[in-house]
């Protein structure tokens, strides 16, 4: 059996041990096709049938650095200035909106579609492309909208620096049930 790239991952649902079996699966597919898996280091998933309510606690592993130019594509130095080679093209448009700001557009040439050339006597190499701790609080924030279950339009969030809790249920969220989603979600991980 294969182990999990989380450190920690729990689903409970009470009286549902297959339907718990099923959305652990259907989480570790949306995390995984985000590419979300390798920066949360614990999650716990507790789903309430009866209230009904869904709700996430998760442990984030760590502060993301920001993408520099260096960490996109290949630097080498060239006639007049610095070629940079990308190969994933993740990044392409944001690499080139850094590029155009920092040296402006006559000075950023694009001879061929993964190749851009920098007109410039200073590297620029430690340019940031993209901000990756934003992309990835955007990026989870959307995988948790869609792992809650369909007709669950009451949200709740809440992201801190080494963690974050989300909450939706059918109904007004209050603060009696963000209080027992809360309890839920500490009792599993003190368990």
């Amino acid at each position: 059996m294969e182990m999990d790239p989380l450190e920690v991952f729990e689903v409970e649902m009470p009286g549902e041990g297959y339907g718990a079996e099923k959305y652990r699966e259907i989480i570790m597919d949306i995390l995984q096709d985000l590419g979300l898996i390798r920066s949360i280091g614990r999650l716990y998933v507790y789903v309430d049938i009866e209230a009904p309510y869904f709700a996430v606690f998760g442990m984030i592993r760590g502060k993301l650095p920001p993408l520099k130019v260096e960490d996109v594509g290949d630097l080498v130095a060239a006639e007049g200035g610095y070629q940079i080679t990308v190969e994933d093209e993740e990044h392409m448009a944001g690499l080139i909106r850094a590029l155009w700001g920092a040296y402006g557009r006559e000075k950023v040439e694009q001879p061929d579609r993964n190749v851009l050339v920098v007109l410039s006597e200073e590297s620029p190499g430690g340019l940031v492309v993209a901000d990756t701790e934003t992309e990835f609080r955007r990026d989870l924030l959307d995988a948790l909208v869609r792992i809650a279950p369909e007709g669950f339009r009451n949200r709740r969030n809440e992201m801190a620096k080494d963690n974050f809790f989300f909450l939706a249920a059918e109904e007004t969220i209050t603060p009696e049930i963000i209080a027992e989603a809360k309890e839920k979600l500490g009792g599993m991980r003190d368990a």
